[in-house]
C-alpha cells in the first residue's frame, strides 16, 4: 500500500504481535479526519466514529445529538434510519455512546456487504443528520399538556436522564467527579441535568453539531479483516469528498493539580432501601492522564493490589472499618476521562462518625506503605491483570469495543490510537519495574495518593426530597415556558403531533425526496439489506463429550481458550422448600466470600484470588423447550428428563495452566469445610447485597416487572422472582429490620445458611469444564478424587415448584421513588416448532416498529422491548424508563390488536427476517460458547431444535406472525373484563408497573386495563 492513498496519508504501520494484527494509522490530508485500522484475520469487523465533544453545561446537548443524528439524514431522510437498520442489518453491535468528553458511533457484522451498509448509514448520519427541530423536540425536550391541562416538559433523553438522577450511587459518582474537575469539561454532566436540558434551543443544539462534526474532529476506528485500502476508498467517496478543511476544536486543556485537598459535601436521592440518617463519604484522587498506558498500569496494579478481593489489604480495612456498614460499590480507578480518577469511599456511615472517615483512609495508606506487602499479594495482582490481558470477553458486544475505547482514551485527546491501546507491553514494563524496585509498590501508593495534593473528600446524603425538587424546577419551568410562548399548542403541541410531523418530514434540498412521502416500504429500499440468499451459515454446535466421574456426569468442552481453564459446578437446588429459596441469593453471595472452620475468610479470599482468576456463585434456573419429540443428549447418557426445567446453584471458577490442581482441591477442601459462624463477616456480606440490589427498581424496573408477572405462569420464572425480583426485595429489607430490633437474629441466619449448605452438599452434581486440551487432561486428574462423594443430580419428587403459592393479580403496581417507571405485559403462550420462528420474527417487528412509535416516539419512554421465549411458554413486552407506564400498557394492547391488519410487504418481511436472523450469528467467544451450550442442555434445547428454530425464523410468513398476532390480541383483551381476583384473570395475561404515586393518581392512564392492584411500595 502507498504511502498517500485515497486522499489519506498513511502515518504508521505497527505490528501489533501481542493481537495478531497490524496497526495501521491514516489522516485524510485535505479535511483533517484520522483513521486507525487493527486489520487482523477477524471476519467481525467493527467501525467507529468517535468525535470529541466536550460540554459546555449541563444541557446534554452532546446526548441529544447522539440520539437525533440517527433520526434521519441526507441520503437517508427517514424519520429513523437506526431503527430500520436495526430491524433489517445482520449486525453484531449497533450502538452509540455518550461520554463524558466524547461521542461514539460504533457497529460491527461478520459480512462485509452488511458492514459498508451500516457504515453509509452511520456515516451519512453523523456527517449529514437533518437534525429537523421536531427530532430536537421528540429526543431533547418538548411541553406538552397533562389530563388536567397543566404543561410539563417531556422528551427521550429528558426522560431518560430523570430516571438516571434517581438512583443514589450514580449521584454520589457524578459528586465526586465533579468535586475532583472543578472548572474542567468534566464539571458537567453529558448526559444532561434534567433541569439544564429543557433550557437548551434549537439553535445552540445545530451550532454544537456545526462545531464538532466535522470531520476536522473525527476519528474513525476500525478492526477487522476488510482491507484498510478499501475502507479508506469508502470514507473518501460517501463522506469526506463533500468536505472543506475547517478549524479543529481546541483540545481539552490540561488539568490545573489543586495545590491542596478539597472537602464537599452533596445530597443524592434517597430510594425506598436508603437510611436518610446515614452517609456515603469518598476520597478521591486526580491521578495521571490516562493516555500514558505506562502510568495506566501502575493505577490498575495499584488497584489489584490494594482492593483486588476481599483479602486484599485495605478491601479488608474498608470491610472492617466499625463506622460504616458497607464498601462504596465503585471503589478504584476510571480510565475513560483525560485523566485517570481514583475513589476509596465508605457507605453507610452515621453522621457523628462523618469526622474520622479521612483519618481512617489515609492512615490504612500509609501503614500499608510502611509495612509493604508479601510476595504472594503482589503475585496475585499480577495474575488477575494477566487474565485481564489473556481473556477475550464479550460484554455487551465484541472485544474490538475493549480495544476502540482503550485506543481512543488517549486518541481523542491529541496522542497516537496505539499511545493507549497497547495494554500487554505495558504489563510486561510493569513487571520489569517491579522485579528493579522492590519497593515499587509502596512508591505507587506515596506518590499517586498520599503526596497527591489533587485530592478531595466527598460527603452525600441522602435525600428523600431529591426528586421531587427536580420535578419542581421542571414544572417551573414548564410553567414559565408555556406562560412566554401563550399556548402549549404553539410550542410543540401535543406527542401525537410531534410525532406526526417528525413521521412527515419536508423536502430535504439536497436529495429533492419528499420525506412526506417516504413510506415504510420506501425505506427499504432506501437503506439496502441483504437477501435470505446471503445470510451465512450459524456457528455449528461446540465439540463436547460426556464422561463420568463416580456417578456424577462431566461436560467435557475442549476449546482454545488461551490458557484458561473454566470450572461449572452445577448444583440442584430444586428439593428445597420455598422458605429456603428466598435465601439462596444470600448463600451464592456467602459461598465463595466466608472462611473455612480452621481459616478466617480474608485469608481464604486472599487464597482464591491467587489460585484463580475469579470463584463466584450464581442462581441458575432453567425451563423447558417445547419440543413434538424429547430432546436427546449424549445418545441419552445424560437423561433430559433428570437435568431440564430445574433450578440450580451454579459455582463457578477459572484458572491458568499452572494453578489448576491446587485450585480444585481448595475448592472442593473449602466446600466441605466452609464456615457460616463469624457473624460480623455474614452481616457485611448481607449489607452489601441488601445495598447492592436496593436501586434496582429505579434502574432495572422492567426486568423487576417482567419477573413479576411471569411468575404467574413459570416455575423456572418464580424462583428468579423469588431470587432477584420484588420478594428478594422485600426478604432482604425485612431481614435487615429484624437484624436492626434483634442484632443476635444473625446468628439465625448463619444456621440457616449451614442448613441449606448441608442440604445442597447431598444433592448431586453436574460438572462442565472448558478449556485447551492439555488443560482439560489437568482438570480431570484433579477432580478424579473429589467427586467420588457426590452423587447423581436426582430429580427430587417435591421442593419449591411443587408448592402452592399466591398469584399476582392481572395488574400490579408497585409505588416506588422514581422518576420515571417501567412495565411488562405477559402473555402465555405456547410455541409449536413451527410458529415459534415467526414468533422471534414478530417480537422484533412489535419492538422496532408500532410499539417503538407508540411508546417511545409518542409516549417519551427511553427504551421498549418484545420477545418470546419457548422454555417458559410467555411472550414478554417491556418499557423502560416511562413517563406514563399505565398508558403504554394500553398502547401494548393496541399495538397488538392493530398488527394483525398492518400491511407488510415481502420486502418489509425479508428484511425483518435477515435482522431477526443476527440474533443467532452474535459470534461468542469459546468461554461463552461452553456456556451457552451447557444453558441450552439445562433447558432442554439440541443442536437440531435449535436449527429448527433457525429455520422457522427464515421461512416465516406473513400468515404466521398474524396467527400469533391474533391469538395475543385475544389473551390480552379477554384479561381486560376479568375479576383480579379470579384464577381466569392469568389466562388473559398479566401486567405490572413500577412507577411514582403521582402516575398512579392519573387515573385515565388505565382506562380499559384491568382493574388496578396497588401493592406496597418498594
Amino acid at each position: 500500500m502507498d504511502n498517500l492513498i485515497h486522499g489519506f496519508k498513511i502515518i504508521s504501520k505497527t505490528a501489533l504481535d501481542e493481537m495478531q494484527a497490524e496497526g495501521v494509522f491514516a489522516r485524510h490530508c485535505a479535511t483533517g479526519l484520522e483513521v486507525y485500522h487493527i486489520h487482523n484475520d477477524d471476519n467481525e469487523n467493527l467501525f467507529a466514529f468517535a468525535f470529541m465533544t466536550a460540554p459546555e453545561n449541563g444541557s446534554g446537548v452532546a446526548h441529544i445529538l447522539e440520539h437525533s443524528v440517527l433520526c434521519g439524514s441526507k441520503n437517508y431522510p427517514l424519520k429513523d434510519p437506526f431503527l430500520i437498520l436495526s430491524k433489517q442489518s445482520v449486525k453484531t453491535f449497533l450502538n452509540a455512546m455518550t461520554f463524558p468528553d466524547k461521542t461514539v458511533y460504533p457497529a460491527s457484522s461478520i459480512l462485509e456487504k452488511d458492514y459498508f451498509n451500516l457504515m453509509s448509514v452511520y456515516g451519512d448520519a453523523v456527517f449529514f443528520p437533518l437534525l429537523k427541530r421536531e427530532t430536537f423536540e421528540q429526543e431533547g425536550h418538548r411541553l406538552e399538556l397533562d389530563e388536567a391541562g397543566k404543561p410539563y416538559f417531556s422528551g427521550v433523553v429528558l426522560n431518560e436522564m430523570r430516571g438516571a438522577y434517581a438512583d443514589f450511587d450514580s449521584g454520589v459518582d457524578r459528586e465526586l467527579r465533579y468535586s475532583l474537575l472543578q472548572n474542567t469539561v468534566y464539571a458537567h454532566d453529558s448526559g444532561g441535568f434534567p433541569p439544564d436540558i429543557v433550557k437548551l434551543s434549537y439553535e445552540d443544539f445545530c451550532a454544537f453539531h456545526k462545531k464538532y462534526y466535522h470531520p476536522v474532529n473525527c476519528k474513525v476506528f476500525l478492526y477487522g479483516n476488510i482491507e484498510t485500502e478499501k475502507q479508506l476508498a469508502f470514507l473518501q467517496e460517501r463522506f469526506l469528498r463533500f468536505f472543506e478543511p475547517a478549524e479543529k476544536p481546541s483540545l481539552i486543556p490540561a488539568i490545573t493539580p489543586y495545590p491542596a485537598p478539597r472537602v464537599f459535601s452533596a445530597t443524592a436521592p434517597a430510594g425506598e432501601g436508603k437510611n436518610p440518617g446515614k452517609l456515603t463519604v469518598t476520597m478521591n484522587w486526580l491521578l495521571p492522564e490516562s493516555a500514558d498506558i505506562d502510568r495506566l498500569m501502575d493505577c490498575m496494579f495499584l488497584e489489584e493490589l490494594l482492593l483486588g478481593h476481599d483479602g486484599a489489604p485495605l478491601q479488608k480495612r474498608l470491610l472492617d472499618c466499625p463506622f460504616a456498614e458497607d464498601v462504596y460499590p465503585y471503589n478504584g480507578g476510571q480510565a475513560d476521562l483525560k485523566n485517570i480518577c481514583f475513589t476509596l469511599g465508605l457507605a453507610d456511615i452515621d453522621k457523628s462518625a462523618e469526622g474520622q472517615f479521612e483519618a481512617f483512609i489515609l492512615s490504612g495508606l500509609e501503614e500499608i506503605a510502611r509495612n509493604g506487602f508479601e510476595p504472594q499479594l503482589i503475585e496475585t495482582a499480577l495474575n488477575s491483570l494477566d487474565f485481564y490481558n489473556r481473556e477475550i470477553t464479550r460484554s455487551g458486544g465484541p472485544f474490538s469495543l475493549v480495544l476502540m475505547r482503550r485506543a481512543l482514551r488517549g486518541w481523542i485527546h491529541g496522542f497516537a490510537p496505539e499511545a493507549s491501546l497497547r495494554s500487554i507491553p505495558a504489563f510486561q514494563r510493569l513487571k520489569q519495574r517491579l522485579s528493579q524496585n522492590p519497593h515499587y509498590a509502596q512508591d505507587l501508593i506515596r506518590t499517586l495518593l498520599l503526596n497527591n495534593p489533587h485530592r478531595t473528600t466527598v460527603s452525600v446524603r441522602p435525600d428523600i426530597h431529591f426528586c421531587e425538587n427536580i420535578d419542581a424546577r421542571l414544572a417551573q419551568e414548564a410553567h414559565q415556558a408555556a406562560q412566554s410562548l401563550g399556548s402549549v399548542e404553539h410550542h410543540s403541541g401535543s406527542a401525537e403531533q410531534t410525532a406526526a410531523t417528525v413521521s412527515g418530514q419536508k423536502a430535504d434540498a439536497n436529495t429533492g425526496l419528499d420525506t412526506n412521502a417516504v413510506t415504510d416500504a420506501q425505506a427499504q429500499h432506501l437503506i439496502p439489506h441483504i437477501s435470505k440468499e446471503e445470510l451465512p451459515p450459524v456457528e455449528p454446535p461446540i465439540p463436547e463429550r460426556l464422561e463420568y466421574f463416580g456417578k456424577v456426569p462431566v461436560i467435557i468442552h475442549e476449546q482454545p481458550t488461551n490458557g484458561i481453564t473454566y470450572l461449572d459446578l452445577a448444583i440442584p437446588a430444586d428439593s428445597l422448600s420455598a422458605e429456603d429459596y428466598a435465601y439462596l441469593t444470600l448463600y451464592t453471595a456467602t459461598i465463595s466470600s466466608m472462611g473455612t472452620k480452621t481459616q478466617p475468610w480474608d485469608a481464604v479470599a486472599a487464597e482464591f484470588a491467587y489460585l484463580t482468576g475469579g470463584f463466584s456463585a450464581v442462581t441458575f434456573s432453567a425451563g423447558k423447550h417445547r419440543t413434538a419429540e424429547a430432546p436427546v443428549f449424549f445418545d441419552n447418557a445424560l437423561r433430559a428428563e433428570d437435568v431440564v426445567d430445574r433450578d440450580w446453584i451454579l459455582i463457578r471458577a477459572k484458572m491458568l495452566p499452572e494453578y489448576i490442581e491446587p485450585a480444585v482441591n481448595r475448592i472442593f477442601s473449602y466446600l466441605n469445610g466452609i464456615s457460616f459462624a463469624d457473624e460480623k463477616r455474614l452481616k457485611d456480606i448481607f449489607i452489601q447485597l441488601k445495598n447492592d440490589l436496593d436501586p434496582l427498581p429505579s434502574y432495572s424496573g422492567h426486568t423487576l416487572t417482567a419477573l413479576y408477572a411471569a411468575s404467574a405462569y413459570s416455575g423456572s420464572k418464580r424462583a428468579e422472582n423469588l431470587w432477584m425480583g420484588i420478594p428478594q426485595l422485600r426478604f432482604l429489607r425485612g431481614q435487615y429490620a429484624a437484624l436492626e430490633q434483634k442484632p443476635a437474629a444473625i446468628g439465625e441466619l448463619a444456621r440457616k445458611l449451614e442448613e441449606i449448605h448441608r442440604k445442597l452438599m447431598r444433592s448431586g452434581l453436574i460438572v462442565k469444564v472448558c478449556g485447551t486440551s492439555a488443560d482439560v487432561s489437568v482438570i480431570k486428574k484433579a477432580l478424579t478424587s473429589h467427586l467420588s462423594q457426590f452423587d447423581f443430580p436426582h430429580r427430587s419428587t417435591g421442593g419449591f415448584r411443587t408448592e402452592a403459592f399466591e398469584r399476582p393479580a392481572a395488574l400490579s403496581a408497585f409505588p416506588s421513588a422514581v422518576q420515571v417507571g417501567f412495565a411488562a405485559q405477559l402473555v402465555p403462550a405456547v410455541f409449536d416448532e413451527n410458529e415459534y420462528g415467526a414468533s422471534i420474527v414478530y417480537a422484533q417487528r412489535l419492538e422496532t416498529g408500532a410499539l417503538w412509535e407508540a411508546i417511545r416516539v409518542k409516549g417519551g419512554a427511553y427504551g421498549v422491548s418484545a420477545y418470546p421465549d419457548s422454555a417458559t411458554a410467555l411472550f414478554t413486552m417491556t418499557t423502560y424508563r416511562d413517563p406514563a407506564p399505565l398508558k403504554s400498557l394500553r398502547s401494548i394492547r393496541d399495538c397488538i390488536e392493530k398488527s394483525i391488519a398492518a400491511p407488510l410487504t415481502d420486502s418489509e418481511l425479508e428484511a425483518l427476517i435477515t435482522g431477526t436472523y443476527s440474533t443467532a450469528l452474535q459470534p461468542r467467544t469459546p468461554a461463552q460458547r461452553s456456556a451457552a451450550a451447557f444453558s441450552r442442555l439445562l433447558n432442554g434445547i439440541t443442536h437440531q431444535a435449535r436449527m429448527q428454530t433457525i429455520e422457522s425464523i427464515i421461512s416465516c410468513t406473513r400468515e404466521r406472525m398474524n396467527r400469533l398476532a391474533e391469538r395475543l390480541a385475544a389473551s390480552v383483551s379477554g384479561s381486560t373484563a376479568l375479576s383480579t381476583t379470579t384464577a381466569g384473570a392469568i389466562s388473559g395475561g398479566t401486567a405490572a408497573v413500577i412507577c411514582s404515586d403521582a402516575v398512579l393518581r392519573q387515573t385515565a392512564d388505565s382506562a380499559g386495563l384491568p382493574l388496578l392492584s396497588i401493592m406496597p411500595s418498594i
